[in-house]
């Protein structure tokens, strides 16, 4: 029996920002997509306060892994950028969409703590 493997297509991911006026940003996405995005919407709970509050830490904005980020661990999914669906904290806060955030969150906390820890012998 032959299998057959189809090929995933790649993930597409943010390959550079620059910010304009206000909360706007252009982006450019790996596939060569570019949009000019309001982030407004998506700076909400306690990790954006600081980028919120000061337009000089808001321009600090760059890219990390793939994501738009700022230097206090602050991030934007890039999924939700590129396909225009509601920020996570918009979900309903009981159904599965927010089982996932919180799982998303939780593993890109790991990953951020893993870059900055010292590896333990």
């Amino acid at each position: 029996m032959d299998m057959v493997i189809s090929k995933y297509p790649d993930l597409v991911r943010v390959r550079s920002v620059q910010p304009r006026t206000g909360f706007q940003v252009h982006v450019v996405f790996t596939d060569g997509t570019e949009r000019d995005i309001d982030f407004g919407p998506y700076l909400k709970g306690p990790i954006f306060a600081p980028v919120r509050r000061d337009p000089a830490m808001f321009r600090r904005i760059f890219v990390d892994h793939g994501a738009p980020a700022w230097p206090n661990g602050a991030d934007i999914d890039p999924d939700t950028l590129y396909y225009g669906g509601p920020p996570p904290w918009a979900q309903d806060e009981t159904g599965p969409q927010s089982k996932r955030v919180d799982r998303a969150v939780r593993v890109r906390a790991r990953r951020l703590n893993a870059r900055t820890r010292p590896a333990v012998r």
